[in-house]
């Protein structure tokens, strides 16, 4: 330990992991189950449309159907984002944007976050996603569970140190649990405090909070993947493909970054400039969002398809892209078309997660490079390879911007059920982390422990 630091006792340690488990397992649940309902309301019958889903078959994935009138997109996300925006100004202007950053911030500040949150932030995000920004629901739920931790922080009169240990157990237990990936959550809540460092002593009770956590909403949401299997081949031959995939995930990666905190500046200070309320912040980035989807869907069927893949999580077009339903123009152009709609989402004051659309444009990049060189080199890349660079694309893009590689690894592993790809994606996320150097998507994050020193009791 530190100068400054204090060893937790060991009734602490299960006193956080297992209240912190149990609250985050019921609150994810719920979070989800709202969710879930309010896609299924705005997406089923209000565009009337049956959009892809990750986990679907693949039989019964190809039954998905666009929305017959596209145009209504407009005044559903329009509208979404209005109340999104009013509900997070009027009640906890703190839920505004990505959670993950939050949840890092109460983390490296003073531990505290008000008791609101995690309910401002639930229902403002489950609007913002529903009626089809581009935003993932990981984010919210490690605010969430974040605020869980600094809940009981208060309830057990916790120290400073334990405090943060607490909220950084949420955030692993959050994630872990909406993901299905208990040990990548787990790992997570240590790895992505930190550029280049991680929190050992978070470790074992954010063990235990994700399992308990991961219990509770698998009992009642199943234990599966979230994306159905995929055949998947690969040899020792292509890990030079596979490498070679890690440099291009890196530039995506770049390109994301840039493109989500540009977008965040101009629309900050154009509001500022001209003393706009800031709840109409989330209504112009969708109305821009809307105006990208409908002309895009009037160009071609291929670009309907770009359009409709830019909104929500993406995940039910990896999962598309796992089965190799997508062609090469579609790949090309999504990764392009997930970073405008979700820089416009969040970056505008949109309530969601970059965790998910990080992984989907990440997985949209992997499958273009693959279908790539299956078309140039069928021999050496069959097309059950294609969805190994799917899958190791997710990996290598977003474990390099939120600069938690291992942890990133193992939730991508886990949620698609096959650590038999893991010496391919080390190979690729190697060079992308080196690449990515100190640019991170989560501008929260410290560069090392030294930097902020947790507090004493």
């Amino acid at each position: 330990m530190t100068q400054g630091e204090e060893r937790i006792s060991f009734k602490k340690i299960l006193l956080i992991g297992i209240t912190i488990g149990v609250i985050s397992g019921f609150g994810t649940l719920l979070f989800y189950l709202g969710l879930e309902y309010c896609i299924s309301l705005f997406m089923g019958f209000f565009y009337n449309g049956a959009f892809p889903e990750p986990g679907q078959t693949c039989e019964g994935i190809v039954c998905w159907t666009p929305p017959p009138v596209i145009w209504l997109i407009l005044p559903i996300i329009c509208g979404g984002a209005l109340i999104s925006g009013i509900i997070v100004h009027t009640f906890a202007p703190e839920a505004e944007g990505h959670g993950t950053d939050a949840a890092l911030k109460a983390f490296h500040g003073d531990g505290k976050i008000r008791w609101r949150v995690p309910f401002i932030k639930a229902i403002a995000s489950m609007i913002t996603i529903s009626t089809g920004g581009s935003a993932g629901r990981e984010g919210p739920t490690a605010q969430i569970a974040a605020g869980f931790g600094a809940f009981i922080s208060d309830v057990f009169n916790l120290s400073p140190r334990e405090r943060k240990i607490a909220i950084a157990t949420g955030i692993g237990a959050g994630i872990g649990t909406i993901f299905k990936a208990p040990l990548g959550g787990a790992v997570l809540a240590a790895e992505i405090l930190y550029l280049r460092d991680v929190e050992a002593d978070v470790l074992i009770p954010s063990f235990l909070a994700s399992i308990i956590s991961y219990s509770i909403f698998g009992f009642f949401m199943g234990y599966e993947a979230i994306f159905g299997a995929a055949t998947l081949t690969w040899s020792v031959v292509q890990v030079p493909f596979f490498i070679a995939l890690g440099p291009i995930c890196a530039v995506i990666g770049i390109m994301y970054i840039k493109t989500f905190y540009g977008t965040k500046d101009i629309f900050d200070t154009f509001f500022k400039k001209y003393s706009l309320p800031g709840y109409l912040k989330p209504v112009l980035g969708a109305f821009f969002i809307a105006v990208f989807v409908i002309v895009f869907a009037y160009i071609s069927p291929d670009t309907l398809l770009v359009a409709l893949g830019s909104l929500g999580s993406g995940y039910g077009f990896v999962q598309l892209a796992l089965y190799n339903m997508l062609p090469l123009t579609v790949l090309i152009l999504l990764p392009f078309a997930k970073t405008l709609t979700t820089s416009l989402t969040i970056g505008s004051g949109g309530s969601g997660g970059v965790f998910a659309p990080g992984l989907s444009i990440g997985g949209f990049t992997g499958g273009a490079f693959g279908m790539l060189l299956h078309i140039l080199f069928p021999q050496i890349i069959p097309i059950t390879t294609v969805p190994v660079f799917v899958i190791i694309g997710m990996i290598a893009l977003f474990g390099s911007i939120a600069h938690a590689p291992i942890a990133v690894m193992i939730m991508v592993l886990e949620m698609t059920g096959d650590f038999g790809i893991l010496i391919p994606s080390m190979a690729a996320l190697v060079l992308a982390c080196l690449i990515m150097g100190k640019r991170s998507i989560f501008k929260e994050q410290r560069e090392r422990r030294e930097d902020i020193l947790l507090p004493h009791n």
